[in-house]
């Protein structure tokens, strides 16, 4: 499901970055690094290498999950720091219970 932006806070992209931050811009599901905001592929590449952590250069862009599916609730507890893979296994894991958090917003 898109993010539906009405449904956040007006300050979130801050809220997002500095959940990023505080992880290094590194996953907190898979523990891969991912890309900062404007970085191209060669810098990423030079930033990340001596992690041994990629067998070859990807490019994960990092989100914020909220763990109860609950947009306005920016409790730290409730986000977490995932590479769009990890994000998307982890809606689609929890997708009755988005559908049903959907369906109770829209009466």
């Amino acid at each position: 499901m898109p993010m539906d932006k009405r449904l956040y806070p007006a300050n979130w992209d801050e809220i997002a970055y500095r959940i990023k931050s505080e992880v290094c811009w590194t996953c907190e599901q898979c523990g891969k690094p991912c890309r900062l905001p404007g970085e191209g592929l060669i810098a990423f590449v030079n930033r990340v290498k001596d992690l041994d952590v990629l067998e070859k250069p990807t490019r994960y862009v990092l989100t914020v999950a909220h763990l109860d599916h609950q947009p306005w609730n920016c409790a730290r507890s409730n986000l977490k720091a995932l590479c769009a893979p990890c994000h998307c296994r982890y809606d689609l894991a929890t997708m009755p219970l988005k559908k049903r958090l959907k369906a109770e917003r829209l009466g």
